[in-house]
């Protein structure tokens, strides 16, 4: 692979998980979990890569797999990756999120033994009002902003925002967190190298997004996600011109209000699971995990097994 050849970016889940979850950057993920949430980097010396499937309880529950869950000690650390954003984005990862608690509580000898949890969204995506890199949120007292103590804690990491106002910086000026985040979005071998420096924690990254750029499994993985990302997008934008065409043919003063607007979009959307059968027979033609095609067409597993021949 030559210095200027693309490489695929680390903010699509195939990627994100093949870095996170590779036992040669765990120091990575040690660090950016640190630099997010304050906890010192000592404290994660037995730090554990839980089952993505320990938030599943029934077969009903089958689709509902975090991205990665950490624990350190009696804390657990549900990590999510948000390529795009979508109206109930957030509550997918709050679902997941109380799933996970429901359980620790379940398999606790008490509450105070269950375990505190934190979430953290990864979004390649603007959201909140005031841009900045890292959002946290806990419970408050309206009037005196007083914290609960046992709040739940949830961190948001703007990776849109930090792409934005720090790929063309140059490395001495950027935050070791910064760095990090930057090259999950590198786009070249060049770029990932020049981020990495002589950081021995980042150039190990750096070498484990040129292997699964040049994976051929991976790659196909990356090309699905890639194309269902796009057939969401053309959903969405076609659905939001049909909507905006039938509300002036309506011809009501003022038009037709925005939430109306928008219930049409999520109707259209909702229209579109023959397209999503379309792309779940493709997938299976190319002999993608069933566990692939179902998070990245949002059917069920039973749904794509009636689909085989």
């Amino acid at each position: 692979m030559k210095d200027d050849e693309k490489l695929l970016l680390g903010i699509y889940d195939c990627i994100f998980k093949g870095i996170m979850l590779d036992p040669n950057n765990e120091d990575f993920l040690k660090e950016l979990i640190s630099c997010i949430t304050s906890i010192p980097v000592t404290e994660f010396n037995n730090m554990r890569v839980e089952n993505s499937e320990y938030i599943i309880n029934n077969k009903n529950d089958k689709n509902m797999r975090s991205d990665i869950i950490v624990s350190i000690g009696n804390k657990y650390i549900n990590i999510e990756l948000n390529k795009e954003y979508y109206d109930g984005v957030f509550d997918k990862s709050n679902a997941y999120f109380y799933r996970l608690s429901d359980n620790l509580y379940k398999r606790g000898k008490s509450y105070l033994e269950s375990g505190k949890i934190i979430q953290i969204n990864f979004n390649d995506f603007y959201y909140f009002e005031n841009n900045q890199e890292i959002y946290k949120f806990v419970y408050k007292e309206d009037t005196t902003n007083e914290i609960l103590k046992e709040s739940e804690i949830k961190y948001h990491v703007n990776l849109a925002y930090i792409h934005d106002t720090c790929y063309n910086k140059s490395v001495k000026s950027l935050s070791k967190f910064e760095r990090y985040c930057l090259l999950l979005m590198a786009e070249t071998k060049e770029f990932a190298r020049t981020i990495a420096g002589d950081d021995k924690i980042m150039k190990k990254v750096s070498k484990r997004l040129e292997e699964l750029s040049n994976d051929e499994e991976i790659l196909g993985l990356y090309d699905a996600e890639v194309e269902a990302e796009k057939i969401r997008r053309t959903q969405i934008d076609g659905a939001k011109i049909k909507a905006m065409a039938e509300g002036r043919a309506e011809g009501r003063a003022e038009g037709i209000a925005e939430g109306k607007i928008e219930g049409k979009i999520e109707g259209k959307i909702e229209g579109a699971k023959e397209s999503k059968l379309e792309i779940a027979k493709n997938m299976l033609v190319e002999k993608l995990d069933i566990s692939v095609i179902s998070k990245v067409t949002g059917l069920s597993i039973d749904e794509i097994n009636t689909l085989k021949g």
